[in-house]
C-alpha cells in the first residue's frame, strides 16, 4: 500500500502530552460514578475515559464476556535485508515484515492469551530458513485487546453509565484506532453526539460466534481444578514457560514469577505459595 505512515510512536505522544499535566503511578483501586479511589486520594471529574487498555470496570457492561487478549511477538535481527515498506502476510496467522536502521523487524507467532502458539519460536525458525546468515539482536512481546466483531469498542461504558466513557480493542491497530478514538470522544464530550457513534457503540450485539468461543473458555477455566486461580474472576491459570509467567486462558491476565500483576484486567497479586515457574 502506498502512502504508508512508520513513526516512532513515544515521540508522537511527547509531542501530543505537551501543555498537559499528567500524573503518573496513580494506582486507581475504584471507580464509582465519576470519582476514582487512589491510594493517595479521591479524585472527582466531569467526564472520566477508561482508555486503560483493559477497561478498568469490566463486569459492568459485559467487557469480560466481550473482550479477550492476544499475544503476539516480534524477533529484531541484523544482516538482515532492508526493506522498503511495511508487509503484512495475507495469511490469517501471517508474519510481518518492517525495517527500523539496520534492523529487521519480523512479527507473528499469535497465540491467544493462556493457550499455546508459536510465539518466538516460530519467528527464529523462519528467520533461520529466509535469512540465514542473519542474527537476532531483540525480542520482544505485545499484548491486544480483541473484540467479538474486530471492531473497536468506542463511545459511552454503558447505558446508563452518565460520563463514563471507554475506548478499547482496538485489535493490534491501536496507533490508528487511538486516534479515531480520541476523535470520537472529543465529539461526544463536547457535543453530544458523534456521526461515529453507532459504528463503534459498546452496547452493539453480542450475538458473534466468537462469543460462544470466549463463553466456552471462561466455563472451562472457572470449572478446571487446581492449580492457581487468576485474581479478577477466578479461573485456572496456566504455565507459559517461554515468557516464564503465569496466564489467564479466561480474560487475559498475566502474573509473573513473583505474581505481580503483569497484564489486566486483574489489579490484585497471586498468593505466594503459586509463584514458582
Amino acid at each position: 500500500m502506498e502512502g504508508q505512515a512508520q513513526f516512532h510512536p513515544l515521540k508522537l505522544l511527547v509531542a501530543l502530552a505537551d501543555g498537559l499535566t499528567v500524573y503518573e503511578n496513580t494506582f486507581v483501586r475504584k471507580l464509582e460514578g465519576l470519582k476514582a479511589y487512589t491510594a493517595d486520594g479521591t479524585i472527582t471529574a466531569k467526564h472520566v475515559i477508561l482508555a486503560t487498555h483493559y477497561p478498568l470496570v469490566n463486569i459492568l457492561g459485559l467487557y469480560f464476556m466481550k473482550l479477550y487478549q492476544h499475544r503476539s511477538y516480534v524477533i529484531a535481527l541484523k544482516n538482515a535485508p532492508t526493506l522498503d515498506g511495511m508487509y503484512l502476510d495475507e495469511r490469517e496467522n501471517g508474519h510481518s515484515f518492517r525495517s527500523y536502521g539496520d534492523l529487521l523487524f519480523i512479527g507473528g507467532g499469535d497465540h491467544k492469551t493462556g493457550e499455546a502458539g508459536g510465539g518466538w519460536a516460530e519467528l527464529r525458525s523462519l528467520a533461520g530458513w529466509a535469512y540465514p546468515h542473519a542474527v537476532g539482536q531483540y525480542h520482544w512481546a505485545a499484548q491486544d485487546c480483541m473484540t467479538l466483531d474486530r471492531v473497536p469498542y468506542i463511545g459511552r461504558h454503558r447505558a446508563g453509565a452518565g460520563h463514563l466513557y471507554v475506548a478499547t480493542g482496538f485489535n493490534k491497530w491501536g496507533m490508528t484506532g487511538s486516534m479515531a478514538a480520541a476523535e470520537l470522544l472529543a465529539g461526544l464530550i463536547a457535543h453530544g453526539k458523534s456521526e461515529y457513534e453507532a459504528l463503534y457503540a459498546p452496547g452493539r450485539s453480542m450475538m458473534t460466534w466468537q462469543f460462544a468461543v470466549n463463553a466456552g473458555a471462561a466455563a472451562k477455566g472457572l470449572l478446571s481444578v487446581g492449580g492457581p486461580r487468576c485474581t479478577h474472576m477466578g479461573c485456572k491459570l496456566r504455565e507459559n514457560t517461554a515468557e516464564r509467567s503465569w496466564d489467564c486462558p479466561c480474560h487475559g491476565s498475566r502474573f509473573d514469577k513473583q505474581g505481580h500483576v503483569m497484564d489486566g484486567p486483574a489489579k490484585n497479586p497471586l498468593p505466594s505459595g503459586y509463584t514458582k515457574l
